[in-house]
């Protein structure tokens, strides 16, 4: 059996380790990642307990953050950040905790936030030209919520163009790139949030994710990202694509974190308790999940599955009914046919001059142009089959894969994050290189996988699985029933814990 590079640990221990790694890409200076500060983890768990130990403050931790953000600009990860902003939310937060007053785990911890999502004092650029000079008003619930809890806004991180596409090269702000190979994508579009956690820039971020643009950059870049239940979190002040499928998802370096930034985005405070893998059963459809995977993914995930069994975990193989029919009924038309709608009630919404017609003539990217054009401006057609969907393909799919979780008295699904490790994008095409072969249409891999799940709207979570020859991280997802978002969290944790360590970038 084919084993998965890495340290024989598990990821739970492997984020104890405090060992600093470079970062040295062609043609680029050199740069320290470091998984640690002073000795103490780069997550927000043991961030959080050294600020209560009062070994580190607040103030110490947003300077890391500022001074890393600073070595590591060759990433591409920040589009904007405000120190003086940054540092005055650290002053109060430690402040705050020396009076007694502990707001909870995500008290005086910076985090950033995807640039499609607002915050009062940043810019929400969707990553498009037209909303460069774009300043909300007022904070996106999602942001309010991590404020509320004690979070502290790091600033803004790089997006695929209008969340239309997976490699987080966008021509009219930055190209981002993955910390553990730069000339490589970092997946998207939520690129910029999964790099700057992944290169220790911040313990973590906050992504959105429309047909898999959490999880997916989350396995590019061996970090932890997780997509809730469809509408858990709220979806105000955030640049929609297509809210039949959008949400806020969070990235961080282990599902304890995760677990910490959920209870405040979803306003629910109710326990994650730790449960063992022995009796629980985990579906292994293998369409489309075992389809287009590369050779490494392949051993990664015999090596999971084998450690589940060896933990007592049953695994079932059994198929979802008709997915692959279904997904494909529902096409392009779930994510295009709304976006005019979508979008105009986001800029009326924040009394934004620009128009719909203002932002689509300014789209930069040729590949989004390209899949966008034909619904910048809808049909009836279009409109009446995208109703269709909504109403009757995608209800029909959340029924069916109900069913199938039921009928097989199954806990979770699992299967590969994405069926390869992060390919090197051809700019302006559909095209990806990937173990030195360029592969048509190969951008869409990204969401081979993670797609289905944003249509079914039920809950997932990739977790890193180890680093594939070449270096370049694999992910493995759960995804568990609908609604059932703290039942997959605590399954999560149990898989992480006998998952092998994905080293630091190198």
């Amino acid at each position: 059996m084919k084993k998965i590079k890495g340290p024989s640990l598990s990821r739970r221990n492997a984020v104890l380790s405090g060992a600093a790694a470079s970062l040295l890409g062609a043609n680029e200076s050199k740069a320290a990642i470091t998984t640690d500060i002073e000795g103490v983890p780069f997550t927000i768990g043991h961030l959080g307990a050294a600020l209560r130990a009062k070994h580190l403050s607040s103030v110490s931790i947003a300077e890391t953050v500022l001074d890393r953000a600073e070595q590591l600009t060759s990433l591409g990860t920040f589009t904007s950040i405000d120190a003086e902003r940054l540092l005055d939310g650290a002053r109060q937060a430690d402040t705050s905790l020396a009076r007694g007053k502990d707001l909870g785990p995500l008290h005086g911890i910076p985090l950033a936030l995807k640039d499609n999502i607002d915050a009062v004092g940043y810019a929400t650029t969707g990553g498009t030209p037209a909303l460069r000079n774009h300043f909300p008003t007022q904070n996106a619930p999602v942001t309010q919520r991590l404020i509320d809890a004690g979070g502290l806004i790091a600033g803004k991180v790089n997006m695929h163009e209008l969340a239309g596409g997976g490699t987080t090269n966008n021509p009219s702000y930055l190209r981002t790139r993955n910390p553990y190979a730069p000339d490589h994508s970092p997946g998207g579009s939520s690129g910029g949030s999964a790099a700057a956690v992944a290169a220790r820039i911040v313990p973590a971020a906050l992504g959105t994710d429309t047909a898999g643009s959490v999880c997916n950059p989350a396995g590019y870049c061996g970090v932890v990202g997780f997509r809730p239940t469809l509408d858990r979190y709220p979806n105000a002040g955030i640049v929609p694509l297509s809210l039949t499928r959008d949400t806020a998802g969070p990235l961080a370096h282990s599902v304890d974190d995760i677990i910490a930034i959920d209870a405040a985005l979803a306003a629910d405070r109710t326990p994650v308790p730790m449960q063992a893998l022995k009796g629980k059963r985990i579906g292994t459809p293998r369409v489309p999940f075992a389809e287009n995977n590369t050779t490494d993914i392949q051993g990664m995930m015999e090596d999971v599955e084998a450690l589940l069994k060896e933990s007592g975990a049953v695994l079932v193989e059994a198929e979802i009914p008709n997915l692959v029919d279904i997904v494909n009924e529902t096409s392009l038309v779930t994510l295009g046919a709304r976006i005019r709608k979508d979008v105009t009630a986001y800029l009326e919404a924040s009394d934004s001059p620009i128009t719909f017609d203002d932002l689509a003539a300014q789209i930069a990217d040729p590949f989004v142009k390209g899949w966008m054009t034909p619904f910048l401006n809808p049909t009836d057609d279009m409109l009446n089959e995208e109703a269709r969907v909504a109403r009757e393909v995608i209800p029909g799919l959340r029924r069916s894969y109900s069913a199938y979780l039921k009928d097989n008295a199954l806990d979770a699904i699992i299967f590969p994050t994405t069926p390869t490790p992060a390919g090197i994008e051809v700019p302006g095409t559909e095209d990806l290189i990937i173990d030195g072969v360029r592969i048509a249409g190969g951008i869409w891999l990204n969401i081979q996988n993670t797609g289905p799940a944003t249509l079914w709207g039920g809950p997932g979570i990739s977790l890193p699985a180890g680093l594939s020859e070449s270096g370049l991280p694999m992910g493995v997802e759960l995804n568990g029933a609908i609604w059932g978002d703290k039942d997959l969290l605590s399954l999560a944790l149990a898989v992480e814990d006998i998952l092998p360590a994905t080293p630091p970038p190198a």
